[in-house]
């Protein structure tokens, strides 16, 4: 570790509630207004990737229409509140999704080397494709081949993708609604499918399956087991290029970077 750590939000070391599955804003409602009546110590209230319309990263679901006024009122009465995002922006949108349509213009999207296509690495995360009603009977990865979209992970190096994540984390606080802090998931980068979509890397394959493996459960599989292919082309903050292999580990880190700032 290099330098100091960063000094938290003294509100942040209160006491915290999250859980998945919340229905509605209904729910986190009566959650806040019976927490309160028990006298529980409870001070930050969090929203998991339920309150997103099919999981998509700034766009509020139907059944969420009254938490931007519940999140308002919360605050006002001294409470605090912390929402998710993850890094992966749905590409299968059927009209105007504004994170993925400026971020295609802007280019911050991780591809390929040049050399081997101009395509994006496809992943599959949560959002699902739009007007598609999830069978859940069915198992988990013909969910992932049937219902979910394709998304595109940014490259949280280049200065342009910085600014491009500042603008929609400002819109989404100014136009949506307010927050205190924000949740980010997801940024191992963690996908549904081996590499990319289709599971066919491009590029040597040595990447993908070194000659040395760590002893883990999915070693058969490579090192793309459940994230990006390896050879998956990134650029530091002056253009140099370099694999994704190079940099996996830091993937995390250069979300949190600026998202932060």
């Amino acid at each position: 570790m290099i330098g100091r750590p960063v000094l938290p939000a003294y509100w942040s070391l209160g006491f915290q509630l999250c859980r998945y599955g919340y229905a509605n804003d209904t729910e986190i409602a009566d959650l806040y207004r019976d927490m309160r009546a028990a006298g529980i110590p409870y001070d930050v209230q969090y929203a998991d990737i339920d309150y997103m319309e099919r999981q998509l990263d700034f766009v509020l679901d139907s059944q969420f229409q009254g938490l931007p006024a519940l999140v308002d009122r919360m605050r006002g009465e001294g409470m605090r509140f912390i929402f998710i995002l993850d890094p992966a922006i749905s590409a299968n949108e059927t009209v105007p999704y504004p994170a993925f349509d400026r971020g295609l213009i802007e280019d911050v999207f991780i591809k390929w080397p040049k050399d081997l296509s101009n395509d994006i690495v496809w992943g599959k995360v949560w959002p699902d494709f739009p007007g598609v009603v999830v069978n859940e009977s069915v198992d988990w990865d013909t969910q992932v081949e049937i219902y979910r979209s394709y998304a595109a992970f940014p490259d949280f190096f280049m200065t342009r993708t910085a600014t491009w994540w500042h603008q929609e984390i400002a819109d989404f606080y100014h136009n949506t609604m307010k927050f205190d802090g924000l949740w980010i998931d997801m940024n191992e980068p963690s996908s549904f499918v081996h590499g990319t979509v289709g599971e066919k890397c491009l590029g040597p394959a040595v990447y993908d399956m070194p000659p040395y493996m760590p002893p883990l459960e999915s070693r058969h599989r490579g090192l793309n087991h459940k994230t990006m292919c390896m050879n998956s082309q990134q650029h530091l903050s002056d253009g140099t290029p370099v694999k994704h292999y190079d940099v996996h580990n830091l993937y995390g880190w250069s979300h949190t970077k600026p998202t932060y700032e």
